[in-house]
């Protein structure tokens, strides 16, 4: 049962924006650095704020993290990162692997896959929510720093 809500809890990404959070911490939002919307800024853990810069729309299955009401998605810079990339936003581009993105349900949030490559969006230095702690990309090894909630 806990399976099906949080499947149901993530089915809102698709109707609308929402903040990511890091394995059901409400309170640590995904957030563009300092709030400037522009290609190559930087992506970090960070206080939940409700700011335009914490607002994420996504989908179940294959898509984009794209910033709400913007034309900026999250990016890995390149279709297969090394461990400890660090995500950022780019300009939306169709079908650009960097941003082409898997959101499958688990049983407390789910789980963002860069395409086929079997790298996750994790948190730095063990899933700490430090604010300005960075998002990155880690091989998936199923633990809590790459489970997101909203």
């Amino acid at each position: 049962m806990k399976s099906y809500l949080s499947l149901l809890a993530f089915a809102t990404l698709v109707l609308s924006q929402t903040a990511l959070n890091p394995n059901g911490n409400g309170n640590k939002c995904i957030d563009v650095k300092n709030g400037v919307f522009a290609n190559g800024t930087a992506v970090q853990i960070y206080d939940c704020n409700r700011t335009p810069a914490q607002q994420w729309v996504a989908s179940l299955g294959p898509t984009t993290i794209r910033l709400a009401n913007t034309n900026f998605c999250l990016d890995s810079t390149t279709a297969a990162p090394p461990n400890g990339t660090p995500m950022r936003i780019w300009q939306c581009i169709d079908n650009i692997a960097a941003q082409q993105w898997n959101f499958t349900a688990t049983p407390t949030g789910g789980r963002f896959t860069l395409g086929n490559q079997g790298i996750c969006l994790d948190l730095r230095n063990a899933g700490d929510v430090t604010n300005g702690n960075v998002v990155q990309a880690w091989q998936c090894v199923g633990t809590t720093y790459d489970v997101w909630t909203n």
